[in-house]
């Protein structure tokens, strides 16, 4: 009978091991997170793991639009001179350990986020525009700013709801946080976290750091891995598209990469020369080749999921002959090596570009169609926080970056005006066009939203004419996961809320 009865029991916790296995999604992703206490979550794996469990007051969809996330309706409202934004929050919301989400939640929340000296959160400086917040109602809280401001909705997607078990301990760490998300945190390892939804009829998520692609690809074939939110390179996720059981899926994000150009060095002050650059790029070849499809070409700082500022144009052409001509015309010309000079010296290029793979590999492509015309390009290959160190300080003659996270037109301002130059904004390139300068600031006030965006598309106007960054291409974002995976949807703003409709039927 004993030995009956220890089959019995193995039996039961192969079938609750089964279940449990069965219930579980694995996703990889490409890096660690830095930190997942809300109040100091700066990379993109951190924030999106947060925005499950954490929820805001407000996100973006996919439009990259403002939606509401804990609120139930919200108000825009300028009181003279003060911008008011009023929210409902939505009823029978409550916190992971079951008590309800007041007002009174909210307004301590900000408090964390924006004064609490013990926690120092990283964003007390986001909301240092905020005159007040008040409740007017168990549910209903009010946040009142000094001045109007387009930044003033869109950061409020940065502060979570959430409680404190003991705000009194000297490091509030990520699991002394209560969310009213719809998934809970429930273990953080060096290269794995676990969350568990609130929703019991929903998988667990188990997140894996996975750095390698070729490791990955493997892991997703091997059955490891049942979805990837990682960065891969074009060429291994078309083969991966080859494999069986394999299924990738793709959309136009919201990120923007460009090729940047030092605009405080002399040889950039051209416009010719700006404009030659942009026209020796082969962009649809490299698309189609390089990229494998993977991206969108640009005509500006905005993909097509800003449905608000998305203007269809004709992408610059691969044009050799004109841009022989735009060089020749600002002195450039070829020497008996075959190199372009002008009053003797030599056009040469020092390129900085990070040890990310895919990156180093459009940077090859693109050398060598500047070089094949007469250019020198001395590519430099560095780690990643000496690369963005030289890129913020201007040690760079041209770089290859991207903008990622952005959800709106006020982005313009901070990479392009005048006055945002590193470390106060993004302006990394030194750009300085007053005539610019003078469409953000009329921008940066207006409160019609028709005649602000007015405002912006004149902006992304002048910054294209100028040649003020050379539009590159709108990365895709793509996800590779097992065939038996349902219900999955993309986000443009590569956000992981699709993963709470995702649903796993292997072998069901």
């Amino acid at each position: 009978m004993k030995s009956f009865g220890a089959i019995v029991i193995l039996l039961g916790l192969l079938i609750v091991n089964s279940l449990s296995a069965e219930e579980k999604i694995n996703i990889a992703i490409s890096a660690i997170p830095n930190n997942l206490a809300p109040f100091y979550s700066t990379d993109a794996n951190s924030q999106n793991i947060n925005r499950l469990v954490h929820s805001a007051l407000i996100d973006f969809n996919a439009k990259m639009q403002s939606v509401c996330i804990a609120c139930e309706t919200y108000t825009d409202k300028m009181r003279g001179e003060k911008q008011v934004f009023t929210f409902k929050l939505k009823p029978n919301l409550t916190f992971t350990d079951g008590s309800p989400v007041m007002a009174s939640d909210v307004k301590k929340s900000y408090e964390y986020f924006a004064k609490d000296q013990n926690i120092k959160s990283t964003f007390i400086g986001t909301y240092e525009s905020i005159d007040s917040v008040n409740v007017i109602d168990p549910r209903t809280v009010e946040f009142v700013y000094k001045t109007f401001s387009l930044e003033n909705l869109s950061n409020l997607s940065l502060l979570k709801i959430v409680k404190i078990k003991d705000a009194t301990k000297a490091i509030i760490g990520p699991l002394d946080i209560i969310g009213c998300g719809d998934y809970v945190l429930k273990n953080i390892m060096p290269l794995e976290i676990i969350v568990e939804p609130r929703n019991k009829t929903k998988p667990v998520l188990v997140f894996k750091v996975v750095k390698d692609e070729t490791t990955l690809a493997l892991k997703l074939i091997n059955k490891e891995i049942d979805l990837s939110v990682a960065n891969m390179s074009p060429r291994k996720v078309f083969w991966l598209k080859s494999q069986a059981g394999i299924k990738v899926l793709d959309m136009p994000s919201g990120s923007f990469q460009f090729m940047g150009i030092n605009h405080k060095h002399d040889l950039f002050k051209d416009i010719r020369v700006r404009r030659a650059f942009s026209l020796l790029i082969p962009r649809k070849d490299i698309l189609e080749y390089k990229l494998k499809n993977t991206a969108v070409l640009s005509v500006g700082m905005f993909s097509p999921a800003f449905s608000d500022l998305f203007e269809p144009a004709e992408v610059d052409k691969n044009d050799v002959e004109l841009a022989r001509k735009l060089l020749a015309e600002a002195g450039w010309k070829k020497n008996k090596k075959g190199i372009l000079e002008k009053n003797g010296k030599r056009l040469e290029v020092d390129w900085k570009v990070s040890n990310n793979k895919a990156s180093i590999e459009v940077v090859d492509v693109l050398q060598h169609y500047l070089e094949k015309e007469g250019m020198i390009v001395n590519v430099s290959i560095q780690e990643w926080g000496t690369y963005m160190s030289a890129f913020k300080a201007g040690k760079f003659d041209v770089v290859v970056g991207q903008w990622v996270g952005f959800t709106g037109p006020d982005m313009l301002r901070f990479v392009f005006h005048s006055q945002y130059t590193p470390p106060k904004g993004g302006n990394r390139t030194g750009y300085n066009n007053p005539a610019l300068d003078l469409v953000l600031d009329k921008a940066n006030v207006e409160t019609d939203s028709v005649k602000r965006n007015v405002y912006y598309k004149q902006a992304l106007k002048i910054i294209n004419d100028d040649y003020a960054t050379i539009n590159l291409w709108h990365p895709n974002i793509i996800w590779i996961g097992r065939s038996c995976l349902s219900d999955i949807t993309l986000d443009s703003t590569g956000s992981f809320y699709p993963l709470k409709t995702l649903e796993k039927n292997c072998g069901k």
